[in-house]
This record gives C-alpha cells, sequence and structure tokens, in this order.
C-alpha cells in the first residue's frame, strides 16, 4: 500500500491515455500471476472518479469484470499446465491428492480473501487452479472476493478519502507481513510436494538388487513361516 499522491502521480498519465482499458488490461493480467500495477492504476481510476474525471461506475464495473476474467484464467492455466508442470517435476500424485483435500476444504476462503493482499492476490486462480479446486467453488468465491475488493478499494478512495487514512495506515503495516506469510507458505508447499518420503530410497534399493525385505514372522506362526495349529488330543 502507498500514498495517495504517489498512485495518483503513477496512475494518471497512463489513465489519461488509455482510460479504462489500462485498468482493465492491469488488473485482468495481475489476477492471472503477472506482476502488472492492477492496483494502483484501480486505486488511481477511483481517485480519479471521487474528482469528478471518471465515471465510478464504469469503473466498478471495468475492475470487477476484469479481476474475475483474470482469476479464472490463472485458474485454468494452473489446472492444465500448472499440473502437468508439477507431475513432470516429479510432485507425487499421492501428494496432489492431500493439496486438492486441503483446497476442498479451505480454498473458499483463501479465494474469497486472498485479493486482499500482495502475493495472494497474483497467485491464488494459479493454485486454486493446480489444487485442482472445483471450478463452480472457485468460481462463486471469486465473484464475491473480486466484489468485495473493487468496492472497498474503489468506493473507500473515491468517497472516503479522509476516513481511510487509519485503514491505508493499518494496511499499510499488514500487508509486508501477510506478503511474507504467503510467500513462506508457498515456499512451505513446494518443499512439502518435492520431499521425496522416507521410504522411497529403499523401495528403489530392492528394485535395483532384486532382493525382498525380510519381514518379521507373523503372531502364531511356526519356524517355517507356517501358522501353528492346535492338535486335538485323540
Amino acid at each position: 500500500m502507498i500514498g495517495l499522491e504517489h498512485i495518483l502521480a503513477e496512475a494518471t498519465p497512463l489513465l489519461q491515455r488509455y482510460g479504462y482499458a489500462a485498468v482493465a488490461v492491469a488488473v485482468m493480467l495481475e489476477g492471472a500471476g503477472i506482476p502488472l500495477p492492477g492496483a494502483i492504476l484501480l486505486g488511481g481510476a477511483a481517485l480519479l472518479a471521487g474528482q469528478g474525471e471518471m465515471n465510478l461506475t464504469a469503473v466498478l464495473l471495468t475492475a470487477w469484470l476484469a479481476a474475475m476474467a483474470g482469476d479464472n484464467l490463472g485458474y485454468w492455466i494452473g489446472r492444465g499446465g500448472g499440473r502437468r508442470l508439477l507431475l513432470k517435476a516429479g510432485v507425487s500424485r499421492r501428494r496432489l491428492a492431500r493439496f486438492d483435500g486441503f483446497f476442498r476444504r479451505y480454498g473458499v476462503w483463501l479465494v474469497l480473501f486472498g485479493r486482499f493482499f500482495d502475493g495472494t492476490r497474483q497467485l491464488d486462480g494459479l493454485v486454486a487452479g493446480g489444487a485442482r479446486m472445483s471450478w463452480p467453488r472457485f468460481a462463486m468465491a471469486d465473484v464475491a472476493g473480486t466484489a468485495l475488493w473493487v468496492s472497498a478499494w474503489v468506493i473507500g478512495l473515491s468517497a472516503l478519502d479522509r476516513h481511510t487514512a487509519p485503514l491505508r495506515r493499518f494496511l499499510t503495516h499488514i500487508n509486508p507481513w501477510v506478503a511474507g506469510i504467503a510467500l513462506a507458505a508457498f515456499a512451505t508447499l513446494l518443499y512439502w510436494l518435492f520431499r521425496r518420503s522416507a521410504r522411497q530410497p529403499r523401495v528403489l534399493h530392492v528394485k535395483q538388487t532384486g532382493s525382498s525385505p525380510v519381514l518379521p514372522p507373523e503372531k502364531g506362526a511356526t519356524g517355517n513361516g507356517r501358522p501353528e495349529t492346535t492338535r486335538r488330543k485323540p
């Protein structure tokens, strides 16, 4: 999060030249995982709308539709190419299945609130697609999350400029922590996906030597491996 004056200085030239198209392209591609200043251009458009230089309703609709389009583009990229890339890189299907289960339980909340912070805003669609989160659940959470984000960002900057100073200070303080936690969680996820289980080297050794592991005899078995039988008295 950065100051309003800086947002205006950065965004105004592009907005004056390209208008709503600049907001649409930047917000959409940012949602698909490309690091573009979508939030800065959206904030600049909100401030210009508050000054009467842009239409507030048009800014809201443009940003909302672009955010949903970008998130869905990232989702399908992650569901297709991202999944195959992880499998080719050596991630086991068992680990991917566990990752899928995690997203089935918590993915809606991650998508719903992930748009409010740097890092998660760019990656939530890609990660949700790679985790094979069902598209209806993703779309439902994304519609609500993008609507909340766009409304808070645009209306907050355009209509409540004086009263958003404490909120902006709070977000300025918390955003680096959230971004750091998101990156640490992403790195932990990659480590967990690519980490070899402790049993894999032993299985590989058995395949190379052609020998089979010696198992302890079952309870009640005799020395020759056959189960012990009880003789009936004559």
